[in-house]
């Protein structure tokens, strides 16, 4: 049997565009090569930070992310995932620089979800920062629609801002972090009577449970949107033993 090679990664369904941040990535992060059950390939884009995606963009910010796709594609990734759900604003352009799959960030199931439930539904959207995400980062994931999604930041919670967003100190405490995304969610819900959740930042991901612990509504993530899509790319063999047992 001939194998294909020429590539420097084999059996990796999954690369995903990271950025350049030292505080800790525990398992449920889509950095963490722990989180899923296949592997995955981190391109980290030096010098730009959360804080400069968030809050200091500029027109050339999108050409490192371009190459950092483009050099995943040719290192034989099969689909290509982002490390922070900003990263939806470049959604478009960047899949149109590659042949794969490109899914940057967990808003790209808004428009999904909207399809899925009812018009009465009230999608909740969890992000780092309210004031940064425009309507501008759903519009360029296809959300057309944006009077049924109800928007809460991180802003306000000092540990997950002084950690995540600012990068002023690369360890931080578990349950602290842990306490402050729940009471965010459970704010959200509280607030807004919330059918759904969509985690927008990618660092929440590793409380998913908790946080649907706290307010026991469905919750999608960057985490499910990886999980489809490599269950599209590496499709199992189902077992038709029995059906053929009755033919």
């Amino acid at each position: 049997m001939l194998i294909k090679g020429g590539s420097d990664n084999y059996d990796t369904p999954i690369g995903i565009i990271c950025l350049d941040s030292k505080f800790p990535k525990p398992s449920g992060h889509i950095r963490n090569p722990t989180t899923f059950k296949f592997p995955t390939i981190q391109y980290v884009v030096k010098g730009v930070d959360v804080k400069r995606l968030l809050f200091e963009r500029t027109p050339e910010l999108i050409e490192p992310f371009i190459q950092a796709a483009k050099d995943l594609e040719q290192s034989g990734v099969e689909a290509i995932s982002g490390s922070c759900g900003f990263l939806a604003l470049y959604q478009k352009e960047i899949a149109a620089s590659v042949n794969i799959p490109v899914l940057l960030s967990s808003l790209l199931q808004v428009p999904l979800l909207q399809m899925m439930y009812s018009p009465n539904v009230r999608i909740g959207i969890l992000t780092a920062s309210k004031q940064a995400l425009t309507s501008e980062h759903l519009q360029a994931v296809g959300v057309v629609h944006q009077d049924n999604l109800f928007i809460k930041g991180m802003e306000g919670k000092e540990h997950f801002w002084t950690c995540i967003v600012e990068g002023k100190q690369h360890d931080f405490d578990m349950k602290i972090m842990e306490q402050e995304i729940r009471s965010s969610a459970g704010e959200l819900k509280k607030q807004y009577d919330i059918d759904v959740l969509v985690l927008e930042c990618t660092d929440l991901s590793a409380f998913s449970a908790s946080i649907q612990e706290e307010i026991q509504v469905p919750i999608f993530d960057i985490n499910t949107l990886v999980e489809l899509t490599q269950s599209a790319l590496w499709r199992i063999t189902y077992n038709r033993h029995r059906f053929l047992q009755l033919e």
